[in-house]
């Protein structure tokens, strides 16, 4: 029985030191998946793609500050006034989907100089009041006359436009184009000069890809604090320009012999 078990045992053991063997021969002979075989350079290429865009829509933040002698008086008033000015939104074509609230903000003034109360804080002089929304434009055209809107209903404080497309994906596709085909002219420039040529693509990956505008947002504010408001305010100019598209990719390429 002794000499069986040792037989098996020792069978067992050059199964094992075969099959050992065999795993480092594959290993041995296989890459890792995207590194380069024997014979082969590996070369890392960044590149970019842009492509321009005609925005079609924008976002606005539309919003009004009121003051107070005490907190209730200046959220009353500014309720008022929001109210007021979410209907005139309204009313100029954006939809209730469309206005999205996004601050609202009850704090105190203090009194910059003078005395101050029993426990050493600054004094408080009265209280202010903010409340905003981001309002969604899908049609471009109609911006300015949103915001004419806003500002004859009593909204004191307008920032954007935040020029954008109704399709965040539009232009990507093309883009990914330049830029594949950015890089693959890098590639060819740097293996001819090594004296060699591209051979197979190795790995691709995306690390960026973002829409801006090509000049800076226009901003609009005012700091008018009363309720009273000219009948027609005028709508201020927009100027839409372009944007662009940027993504930027790193390709490995493997580079052979010629």
């Amino acid at each position: 029985m002794a000499r069986t078990v040792n037989i098996g045992l020792a069978a067992l053991l050059l199964a094992s030191v075969v099959g050992s063997n065999q795993a480092v021969a594959q290993q041995t002979a296989t890459p890792a998946v995207g590194q380069p075989e024997r014979g082969e350079t590996l070369l890392e290429v960044q590149a970019s793609g842009q492509v321009r865009l005609a925005p079609d829509m924008a976002t606005l933040n539309v919003g009004v500050v009121s003051t107070g002698s005490t907190a209730r008086e200046a959220t009353d008033g500014n309720a008022r006034q929001m109210t007021n000015v979410v209907a005139a939104l309204r009313k100029a074509g954006v939809e209730a989907k469309d206005i999205r609230t996004q601050q609202i903000v009850v704090e105190p003034r203090f009194a910059r100089e003078g005395p101050a109360d029993y426990e050493g804080q600054a004094r408080i002089t009265g209280y202010v009041s903010r409340n905003s929304v981001l309002v969604t434009v899908l049609r471009l055209s109609s911006a300015p006359d949103v915001i004419a809107a806003a500002f004859g209903a009593g909204a004191n404080s307008v920032q954007g436009p935040n020029l954008q497309t109704r399709n965040p994906l539009l232009g990507m596709q093309e883009a990914r184009r330049q830029a594949i085909d950015n890089a693959r002219r890098q590639a060819d420039d740097y293996a001819a000069g090594l004296g060699l040529k591209v051979g197979r693509v190795l790995r691709v990956s995306e690390r960026g890809s973002a829409v801006r505008p090509i000049s800076e947002d226009m901003v609009v504010t005012g700091s008018r604090l009363s309720i009273d408001a000219p009948a027609e305010p005028l709508a201020p100019p927009l100027s839409a320009g372009e944007l662009v598209r940027t993504t930027d990719i790193w390709i490995d390429y493997a580079l052979v012999p010629r």
